[in-house]
């Protein structure tokens, strides 16, 4: 994708806004008729995400029996435009063919904002009448959390089993052949990327250009530039982001407690949601999925214990791409992607977008740090590094 001039805060409210006065009773209306349901009242529900709408239909049949559905509206930031519905829905609907991941069916969706009924993208789906597994954590004793933990280590296991023979690289779904359109894992650089490299490259070359063709972004972060600029160089000549052995494999990337759904008095796994972003990728984040379960973290070293001990996860766990050699490379990278392009996308008001930049271009500051002392002790002076 060529670079796009990033939307103002202003811009991306307006956005929402557009979205927000053209959802009405009437067009939800003209969304549900052709399945023959009518929707009596629809409601935006509080969720923890930032990045979408969410809403719940009730909805009735013809016989007057009481439905209800989930819609989600896709974020309209124009680096993604189409690419989530797309990714979302193909990935779905594969999954719900080829494994026994519980999925909610989806009814209907739209990546078109000029065919849609509502004027904008979404994806319309069964309702899951059970509660998120964040809501209901506190309630669950330790024999349940790791029931269902050993659960979703089955369902990872499986996402991680598929293989798509035409190409092995790294990237989103954009067609029903599954095809790779892109990756909108972690930022507007869509691809797909045929290693760590190109895709690592990219996405720092990226963020440099936001420094210089952003006013507030040039004024905080300027200086930054000839070192992101220094890590690139040393990227093209190193071999350990040419690793031909790594498989990149089908990851969710997102499997925090608010996007399972369970069944309270048995812990059975009813639904796992929130599929835009998963990608063919290295990521390891499903690995380890209970990273953000507990707000305690010897509550979390204490249940990730107790999970090792059993032979399903243990073995999952021996899987994780081994990322050593290229760990200081993602830290400059994540940072700096967070600073020039999440940070400014879906925050609350301008303070806290201000607010968080500034503190992912001190994070990317440090990152780059322990990279150039990184390198220093591997491989001497950095400056000898990118005159090579």
């Amino acid at each position: 994708m060529n670079f796009i001039v990033h939307p103002s805060y202003v811009d991306q409210c307006q956005s929402f806004e557009l979205i927000l006065s053209k959802l009405t009773l009437e067009n939800m209306n003209k969304l549900v008729q052709p399945y023959e349901y009518e929707c009596l009242s629809f409601q935006r529900l509080q969720t923890s995400g930032r990045v979408n709408l969410i809403f719940n239909l009730k909805c009735q049949t013809k016989t007057h029996l009481p439905i209800e559905f989930i819609l989600k509206v896709c974020n309209p930031h124009c680096y993604w435009t189409k690419y989530r519905t797309k990714n979302e829905v193909y990935a779905m609907k594969y999954l719900f063919e080829h494994t026994n991941i519980p999925i909610p069916k989806i009814l209907d969706y739209s990546d078109d904002v000029n065919t849609s009924v509502l004027s904008c993208e979404y994806i319309l789906m069964e309702k899951i009448n059970e509660p998120t597994l964040e809501s209901v954590i506190d309630q669950l004793s330790d024999e349940i959390l790791i029931q269902i933990a050993l659960k979703i280590t089955d369902y990872v296991q499986q996402l991680r089993q598929i293989k798509f023979s035409h190409i092995n690289q790294i990237g989103s779904f954009s067609s029903r052949e599954m095809l790779l359109g892109g990756t909108i894992e972690d930022g507007p650089i869509l691809g797909p990327f045929k290693n760590l490299q190109e895709y690592l490259i990219k996405h720092l070359q990226w963020s440099i250009r936001r420094i210089q063709t952003d006013e507030q972004l040039n004024q905080l972060a300027n200086h930054l530039i000839v070192s992101l600029e220094q890590i690139i160089e040393i990227a093209k000549a190193d071999p350990n982001l040419l690793n031909e052995q790594i498989q990149y494999r089908f990851t969710h990337t997102d499997l925090n407690s608010s996007n399972i759904f369970i069944d309270l008095k048995t812990g059975q796994i009813k639904a796992i949601v929130d599929w835009e972003k998963c990608a063919m990728t290295f990521n390891d984040q499903d690995i380890e999925f209970f990273s953000g379960w507990f707000d305690d973290q010897q509550k979390e070293q204490h249940f990730q214990s107790i999970l090792h001990q059993h032979l399903s996860y243990s073995q999952l766990f021996k899987e994780k791409c081994v990322t050593q050699n290229i760990k200081s490379y993602l830290d400059v990278m994540y940072s700096a992607m967070y600073a020039t392009f999440y940070s400014s996308t879906w925050f609350d008001c301008e303070q806290t977008v201000i607010k968080h930049i500034k503190y992912f271009f001190e994070e990317t500051e440090n990152a780059i740090c322990q990279f150039k002392q990184h390198f220093i002790q591997s491989k001497g002076n950095i400056n000898e590094c990118v005159n090579e």
